[in-house]
């Protein structure tokens, strides 16, 4: 790292965009603002609620306006958060509690700049210049003068792509997980919700793959599904021979524990152990990580329970609702309910029928403490019963897209393990990059 040198930040910066102190004025559509609520290093959470109007736009921008490739940084709740810009995100507006950088043309490349500030060593030197009890923030003039360690140009740019193309890889199996979980959604509500197939049958459709939606291209493999809808809407707007049954009859709900949390013994084990802050983020399925891991003896030692993959586990106390399948066999804390199919129930259907429940399972939620449901909550509810057949069809339909799902989220988990372990070795030096090359 004897190459490497050492500046105060604002001596690497072209442009620092600072909207702290003020807060644009809201409009119920427009153009989304990035804040502190929605910047955040894993990922821009979405979707991004607070936008303003965009004849407010020029109004309120009147500081700066952002470029792709700038890198955007939390300020305060929480401090240090990052992203960079792209051509979308850059036309969005600036909020409250972050601030906007771009390096110095031709010392600093900016991709570099990003993942130089989300380094565990830059990390620490930001908490170190913070200030603040209760919520750590940095002041504009305390932000300028953080030190920034750089290579020369040209391995700034090297460093910086090779870590985005990891980066660029997850984004892409994220993407590509939106549009399989939105094809397995839309699938189930055209099946069990808006009972599509039976509708188009009554209304004299008798091509089998427009019967199922175009969803199954091939007669010969939508035929045999199409003959399991009924053609005709009966009593109550179901489908001749289906029913409504109360929503606990396609399960079997299991309870979740916690073993004693003094007995360090039971912790740091090999066993994920879900609770709510582990739901997965921006509305995913598969539950990839966990917080904590309990060991055998933990789990002997408590009331939970070990549910096997495919399992949904839904939070029942506190935070209401948030969802997610498990990938692998895992336990689950005592605030949470697993939910395993009952036969001829699948998984796949369990999930997806839990999911368009939740609102009406948070709305039925109780309690002057904390919000709680039961399982008498899930009794009140019903849902679609339908005719032999619709629900192994369903689950042998689904199936792919879930494995996909699955796959992707397994593949950004290392790729992201791969990223995070690069990451300080390359910031520090303590690699290089043709050494780094050479090894993966």
């Amino acid at each position: 790292m004897t190459d490497w040198q050492i500046e105060p930040l604002e001596d690497c910066l072209d442009v620092l965009i600072d909207y702290r102190g003020k807060s644009p004025k809201k409009s119920p559509t427009g153009i989304p603002v990035l804040s502190a609520k929605v910047v955040k290093t894993a990922g821009l959470l979405r979707p991004i609620e607070q936008t303003i109007s965009a004849s407010y736009y020029k109004e309120w921008m009147t500081r700066g306006l952002p470029m792709t490739g700038d890198v955007v940084m939390t300020t305060e709740a929480p401090l240090g958060e990052i992203i960079q810009l792209n051509e979308e995100t850059s036309k969005f507006a600036l909020g409250q509690r972050i601030v906007c950088l771009r390096g110095r043309q031709g010392k600093i490349d900016n991709t570099f700049l990003r993942y130089a500030l989300t380094s565990p060593a830059q990390q620490s030197i930001l908490a170190g210049h913070a200030t603040g009890t209760t919520v750590l923030g940095i002041s504009q003039k305390a932000l300028r003068k953080i030190p920034l360690s750089y290579p020369n140009l040209d391995e700034q740019i090297e460093i910086g792509g090779l870590l985005a193309n990891l980066d660029n890889k997850i984004e892409l199996n994220r993407q590509m997980n939106e549009t399989l979980e939105a094809t397995a959604r839309a699938l189930f509500r055209d099946w069990f919700v808006d009972f599509g197939p039976t509708r188009r049958k009554a209304a004299g459709e008798i091509d089998p793959v427009k019967i199922m939606g175009g969803a199954i291209p091939f007669p010969e493999k939508s035929a045999p599904i199409a003959a399991l809808f009924p053609d005709a809407l009966g009593e109550g707007g179901l489908p001749v021979g289906w029913e409504e049954r109360p929503f606990e009859s396609f399960l079997d709900i299991v309870g979740g524990g916690t073993p004693k949390t003094k007995v360090a013994e039971y912790w740091g084990g090999d066993i994920p152990w879900f609770s709510v802050v582990d739901a997965p983020p921006n509305g995913g399925v598969f539950i990839h990580s966990t917080e904590k891991y309990i060991s055998k003896e933990g789990l002997s030692n408590s009331s939970a329970r070990m549910v096997p993959e495919g399992t949904t586990i839904i939070s029942a106390r506190g935070t209401v609702g948030k969802i997610g399948m498990a990938p692998k066999d895992m336990t689950f804390n005592q605030s949470c309910y697993a939910l395993r199919p009952v036969a001829p129930v699948g998984e796949r259907f369990v999930f997806l029928a839990t999911e368009r429940l939740v609102e009406r399972l948070q709305a039925m939620a109780h309690g002057s403490v904390f919000s709680t449901i039961t399982r008498s909550t899930f009794s009140s509810l019903n849902f679609a019963w339908p005719t032999q057949g619709c629900f192994d069809a369903f689950e042998t339909f689904s199936a792919p897209l879930f494995a996909k799902i699955k796959a992707n989220g397994e593949e950004n988990q290392t790729l992201a393990q791969m990223r995070d372990l690069l990451l300080p070795k390359l910031m520090s030096g303590e690699i290089r990059l043709e050494e780094t090359v050479a090894n993966t």
